[in-house]
Order: structure tokens, then C-alpha cells, then sequence
């Protein structure tokens, strides 16, 4: 499917995924989605570009992301049940000002995917970041992320053997990290 400055609104979908683009290429020029009984945004084997992103209220992840390339311009995601961003096997996402709340984990990386993310904020979530393995024949997952505000509840991040999180190029380990923002739960990485 080729797609040409699609604008969505989709509200209250009992399905397992209120949208969910399959070897899909274009721009996504603005989608909204509210009360997600499951996965919001779910894309797989798919090139695309989201300009403008507004999802509220999934059950379980905001935006979920396998096998492709996906640009992130500008995104309001909050009160997602499980990930606001959520990539996975092997897909690489790219994401600028993006505005993540009341979320159990703010971005995850998993099984070969690498997320670039900067310009943004992550609030009132348990993680801000996790990457690691999740499936036998992949490996780890990568967050490359710079100038990130984040305020979490629980733990800043966590991180596998196999995968990896640079915060503005300084290498995430967690007793580093732990002396430094445990605390203060608040990681201002501008």
C-alpha cells in the first residue's frame, strides 16, 4: 500500500490493533486515537513517516513498530498501558518531539531495532528507557537518544547484556546512572 498525506481519527476500536499498517509506504500526515482497547498504532514490514501523531488511552502499547523504517516529525502519546514506543524486530525508528505521559514505559527497544530518539519529553512514566532481548533469534535492542527530559516513578532504565542505550553519546550503565538520578527520579539530559 502506497500512502499519500493520510490523516486518521480513530476512537473506541475493540480490535487488537485500532490501526495496523502491513508493507505500507508514505506519510502519514496526521492520525489521532483515542480508547484503544489494545495496540494504538501497530506497523510492520512498512517505510513511513508520521508527521503529526496524537494517541491517547491504549490498553496496551501506543505505538508499535517490527521489520521497517518509521519517522517520528512530532507525537503526543500518553496513557498507554504497556509502551508509548515500542520497536522490535529489526526496525529502525526515528523520532523528534515527542511528548510521552502517564505511560508504564516510554520507549523500548527490542531484537535488532534501534530507536533514535531526540527533542523530547518523557513524564510520569515507570521507565524511561528499556532495551534488551525478548526473542531466541534475535538479540539485543539499541536506544540512541539526546537532549530527552524525563521524570519517571519507578527506574530510569534498564538495559540486557546484548543491547545498549546512549544517552547524548555517554554510554547508560546502571550503577552510573543509579548514583546519579535514582533519587531525584528526574534525568534532564539537555
Amino acid at each position: 500500500t502506497k500512502l499519500y498525506d493520510l490523516n486518521l481519527k480513530i476512537e473506541n476500536m475493540n480490535c487488537e490493533d485500532s490501526v495496523n499498517f502491513i508493507r505500507t509506504k508514505g506519510v502519514v500526515k496526521k492520525i489521532e486515537i483515542n480508547n484503544a482497547k489494545f495496540d494504538g498504532i501497530d506497523a510492520d514490514f512498512s517505510e513511513l513517516i508520521f508527521e503529526d501523531i496524537n494517541v491517547s488511552s491504549s490498553l496496551n502499547d501506543c505505538l508499535d513498530f517490527s521489520y521497517g523504517k518509521y519517522e517520528i516529525k512530532n507525537a503526543f502519546i500518553k496513557f498507554c498501558g504497556d509502551k508509548a514506543i515500542s520497536a522490535g524486530e529489526i526496525s529502525i525508528v526515528s523520532a523528534d518531539k515527542v511528548n510521552i505521559s502517564n505511560s508504564n514505559s516510554g520507549i523500548a527497544s527490542k531484537d535488532f531495532a534501534t530507536v533514535n530518539i531526540s527533542n523530547s519529553e518523557i513524564i510520569d512514566t515507570e521507565y524511561c528507557f528499556q532495551a534488551y532481548n525478548k526473542k531466541s533469534e534475535f538479540s539485543g535492542g539499541f536506544i540512541n537518544s539526546k537532549n530527552i527530559v524525563c521524570k519517571f516513578n519507578k527506574k530510569f532504565a534498564t538495559v540486557d547484556q546484548s543491547s545498549k542505550i546512549l544517552l547524548n553519546g555517554e554510554n547508560f550503565t546502571q550503577s552510573m546512572w543509579d548514583n546519579k538520578i535514582a533519587g531525584t527520579r528526574v534525568y534532564n539530559g539537555i
